[in-house]
């Protein structure tokens, strides 16, 4: 895999993408986590930095990709709280 930070963001995109098409369009989140709404999210979240981890590691070191993956992360948190108008 090259070591480009387009790439890191693209790849970073596909869990928190993920998790909105389950959430908005089928039920599976209503019918398996109708007490936690917001828990696919969250895992899609924590996929995203299992991948960082993972992409500085000293073996493969593919650093702009996993800075594209951490700016996508924490966008996607910014737009999390401004949609939902959680309070921190």
């Amino acid at each position: 895999m090259k070591n480009n930070i387009w790439i890191g963001m693209a790849i970073g995109l596909i869990f928190p993408l993920l998790a909105y098409l389950l959430t908005t369009y089928t039920t599976m989140s209503d019918r398996m986590f109708a007490t936690k709404p917001f828990l696919l999210y969250i895992v899609a979240g924590a996929i995203n930095l299992v991948l960082i981890r993972l992409f500085y590691r000293k073996t493969t070191s593919l650093e702009k990709s996993a800075k594209g993956v951490m700016l996508v992360t924490f966008l996607g948190m910014l737009v999390f709280l401004y949609f939902h108008k959680m309070n921190i």
